[in-house]
């Protein structure tokens, strides 16, 4: 026997940020016409999905016109990454993927893997199809464990998301005046700017501009400082706050002879090879008082 489908509701119920919709839409096309899909992220509030990051099935997945294979570690890494990069941390929600055709209702094989999800969710879960007929649509349901199907509105944009959703994780470190903490903020301009005669900031050699992703990975994984950059040409600056202790420090990364990268920091030591485990292990508490 087939799972009803009951009414479409009056509300919009499923809310698809603008990154998370470009993404559908880029698997889609570069997949045509196979099916293709993915897993969905961002969070369930006052009756409604908020759809802030959508994940495509990874390079390893297998495609076909009817079915396709998700590249699961690939997934599930991603995910894991996505969901860590927001202050507040994503949640896998629900799924998407492309049928062929006009065909918007479930397969006896979506029906099983549904299940499987929504079983995983308090609230069940959201499973997006996609059509190419010949435009681009898609069609929400709300997917909770009986399978008792319901077809939601579906919204698309930014600006029904609050914003705190879509906030990057430790992004106001960048600038201190963004701090809450006025103590962190007082803390950080005086490492930030030491004195009056600093050279006007200049872009940063390739060398150190290739480390920022890398570097910024690292302080945005670590929670015991707050911290804030600062180009001091041709030197990068880091000044580190900890977070309800007493540390300061001051990081200079520049390049050495040869066009290594050094870390030089504020303790009166020789200037250290930059290593990117090396200073996670000292982010996190190692090596130091």
């Amino acid at each position: 026997m087939r799972i009803p489908f009951l009414p479409q509701t009056t509300a919009p119920e499923v809310i698809v940020s603008k990154r998370a919709h470009a993404a559908i839409v880029a698997e889609t096309l570069e997949q045509h016409p196979n099916e293709t899909g993915g897993i969905l992220l961002g969070h369930r509030i006052n009756g409604l999905w908020h759809v802030i990051e959508a994940i495509d099935p990874g390079p390893a997945a297998r495609f076909s016109a009817t079915t396709f294979e998700y590249d699961t570690p690939y997934v599930n890494h991603l995910a894991r990454k996505m969901a860590a990069r927001y202050q507040r941390p994503l949640a896998l929600i629900g799924l998407w993927h492309r049928h062929p055709g006009s065909y918007d209702r479930f397969s006896p094989e979506d029906d099983i893997t549904n299940r499987r999800y929504a079983e995983q969710c308090p609230d069940g879960a959201i499973s997006c199809l996609v059509n190419l007929d010949p435009h681009f649509r898609i069609t929400a349901y709300h997917v909770p464990p009986d399978l008792r199907y319901r077809r939601l509105r579906l919204h698309r944009g930014d600006g029904s998301i609050p914003p705190a959703l879509r906030e990057l994780r430790h992004s106001s470190c960048l600038h201190p005046d963004a701090l809450e903490d006025r103590r962190q903020q007082h803390l950080l301009r005086a490492l930030l700017h030491p004195g009056a005669g600093d050279p006007p900031a200049e872009p940063l050699p390739p060398e150190l501009a290739a480390l920022m992703p890398e570097l910024l990975a690292l302080l945005d994984d670590q929670q015991r400082y707050a911290y804030g950059l600062r180009v001091q040409c041709p030197r990068l600056i880091a000044a580190l706050v900890e977070r309800g202790g007493r540390r300061q420090r001051r990081l200079q990364l520049e390049l050495a002879e040869g066009g290594a990268v050094v870390i030089q920091a504020d303790d009166g030591h020789q200037p250290m090879p930059f290593h990117a485990e090396q200073l996670r292990r000292w982010l996190g508490g190692a090596d130091h008082d």
